[in-house]
Formats: C-alpha cells, structure tokens, sequence
C-alpha cells in the first residue's frame, strides 16, 4: 500500500493565477507527492507531470487509475526537454521543495529526527553527504558550507570535521549533529535547528540543486505559450535570489521592451514573493519558508 504523506504548499495561492480557465495545458515540474497535479486534473486540466523519485512514480501509477488527463514522466525537471514533448504550455509549475516522503525516507536520509546513513542525494547521483563530508578537502569543504549553507565559519567546521574524521569516519546523520554540536561553530539556530545549514549545504551539494535550477531556467521559455505562467516556489535565500534575478533580467518594461534585448520576456506578477498565510502554516509547519513568484510569458 503507497502512503502519500506529503501535503502541498500554497495551493489555493497557485490555483489563483488560473482560476476561471479551461482545459489548460499545465507542466508539474516537480509532481512529488501529487498534492499540486490533484489539484489541477480535478478542475479538469491536462497536466504533464515530471520527477525523478521512484516513489513519485507509484503515486502517478496510482493517479492514472482515477485521472485520464494526466501523464507522467520519470525525468529531471532541469532535462525536462529531453522527453520531446513537443508542445507548449499554458501554465509550468516548479515546486523546490523536497516531498514529506523524501523527508521520511530513512534511505535519503534527510531528517534531523531519523538517523540513516549519511547520504542526502535524491536523485540517485553518485556524489552524496558521505562522501562530502568524508573525502572533500577542507578547501571543498569550506566553499559547500559558506556558499551553500552561508555559515560564516565555514573555514573553522571544515578544519574540525577533517580533524574528527581522521579519527573516525562520520557515517550517520546523528554522528554529524554531534562533530556539528561539538565543532564550537555559532550556527544561526535562534528558530531553526542549528544543523539545519550544513544539512542544506550538503543536499544541495548532493544534488546539484542550484546547478539543475540555472540549467531549467535559461530554456524554460521555450515551453511556454504566449499569455502563459510559470510559477516557482523555493524555500531558501539561494534558490529565491536565482528566481528573482531570472524574473527581474527578463522583464517586460513598460516602453514594451525587454530588458533581456532578445522577444520575449515576462510581466511579473508578484513584485515581492507570496508566502504561506498563518493558518497554513500552522497546519504544515513546513510551508513557512516558502516564497512563491510568479511571471507571466510575453512573446
């Protein structure tokens, strides 16, 4: 039986932007858990829904017994044009977010409260947190935990998981919290878990996530119909400033030019980024993060 744990963020926020059409063609980018697909397919849209996660793929499987309009992909959203889809869309959907069933899978191990062998990586690469934090550098190992987690002493972590790891290699996510806790590192931890940084630096490292974003983004375009939205959420700083920057270099000005110098262009619709409103986050503490923006395709 396939548990589906994972409940979609700021769902009544993206319907918003299509509400009061028809029989769209929309793009599910990142179909985790269905939550957003479901949402879509029941107002009777088309949806083409693309992940790389193998449990993503037995809940489509699940979804086509009751949906006809949808198919599904098991694919990279960064590689989505590989597919030959060979059509357009009315409306893309990116969700950055990992699924509350990646959270909970003892095997990726992404969890603070679940202790797994290191790994991290989702999309079954080959690079994953072991072996980050076990054969990388302390050179390496300071750029993924400045540039990726924005911890200030990243320098002064690297020395000390080189240290700890002559010693002993680090094999589990709860052996990490510890060198993490024993390093003498002031993380930013007043209302987050204070690994949360160097986890996320580690999954993003894992799983090239900054890299796969830039890569969708310069040819995402291409996919879509004039009049058309595309619609991303991201939950951290780093993802957020590549979305805004993307929107804001190719924005339609007001002289009806480009700001891109090329014919196409977007008319932003969200000038600051949505957010999950209280009651939402209230009853999934996980939306808290979220910043939704949101262009609409000039051609």
């Amino acid at each position: 039986m396939i548990k589906n744990q994972h409940v979609p963020i700021m769902t009544k926020e993206i319907i918003s932007f299509i509400e009061g059409k028809n029989n769209l063609s929309i793009l599910d980018c990142t179909f985790g858990g269905g939550g957003h697909s479901k949402e879509f397919l029941e107002r009777g849209h088309f949806v083409t829904a693309i992940d790389q996660d193998e449990y993503s793929l037995k809940i489509a499987k699940k979804f086509k017994k009751k949906y006809k309009n949808i198919s599904f992909h098991k694919t990279n959203f960064a590689y989505f044009e590989l597919l030959n889809l060979n059509k357009k869309f009315n409306f893309i959907l990116l969700d950055l977010g990992f699924s509350s069933n990646q959270l909970s899978d003892k095997n990726i191990g992404l969890s603070f409260k679940i202790n797994s062998n290191l790994n991290m990586n989702y999309l079954g690469g080959d690079l994953n947190a072991y072996k980050i934090i076990n054969f990388y550098n302390i050179e390496e190992l300071q750029r993924v935990f400045s540039l990726y987690g924005e911890i200030n002493q990243a320098e002064k972590l690297a020395k000390y998981i080189v240290n700890r790891r002559s010693i002993k290699k680090i094999n589990t996510n709860f052996e990490l919290i510890e060198v993490l806790r024993d390093s003498g590192v002031n993380f930013r931890s007043k209302k987050i878990h204070f690994a949360t940084q160097a986890f996320q630096a580690l999954r993003i490292e894992s799983n090239s996530e900054l890299e796969n974003l830039s890569i969708f983004l310069n040819k995402v375009h291409n996919f879509l119909n004039p009049g058309s939205c595309l619609a991303i959420i991201s939950f951290h700083s780093l993802e957020d400033r590549i979305v805004k920057n993307y929107f804001k270099n190719n924005i339609l000005k007001k002289i009806n030019t480009y700001s891109n110098n090329k014919d196409w262009g977007y008319c932003n619709l969200t000038k600051k980024p949505l957010i999950a409103t209280k009651s939402e986050i209230i009853e999934n503490n996980r939306s808290r993060s979220a910043k939704l923006r949101v262009g609409r395709f000039i051609n």
